[in-house]
């Protein structure tokens, strides 16, 4: 196995669970797909995908299947393309220049604002 090219797929292993319950619910969670497959329904004749939600899956919504991957694959990140942005303490540049400053990064604060309460327009 370590002979293999890495697929550059990652897999966040941190989870720990204690019970065989919570270990289920990650295994189902795990196991859930991405779309719900019986909310799609292929129409063939239109060569359209219809899609149904709502409540009670009462409303559809078609789509040219072209555009159905088109909207899928949106949220498919380009190669080397960052999803998620720090800003503030939290990015790599301000941890960077503590490091290099050589001082310890202080602890946050929490600080909780109170909300001014406006007079009710009359």
């Amino acid at each position: 196995m370590l002979s293999w090219p890495h697929t550059d797929i990652n897999v966040h292993s941190l989870v720990r669970t204690k019970t065989k319950v919570e270990a289920e619910r990650v295994g189902k969670y795990m196991i859930r797909p991405l779309l719900a497959l019986e909310r799609f329904s292929f129409l063939e004749p239109e060569g359209k995908v219809g899609y149904r939600h709502g409540e009670n899956d009462a409303d559809q919504e078609t789509m040219d299947y072209l555009k159905f991957i088109a909207r899928v694959t949106s949220h498919i990140p380009d190669n080397g393309q960052v999803m998620v942005r720090y800003y503030g303490l939290y990015a790599n540049s301000h941890r960077g220049k503590i490091k290099k400053a050589g001082l310890t990064a202080s602890p946050l604060r929490i600080v909780e604002n109170h909300l001014r309460r406006f007079p009710p327009k009359d």
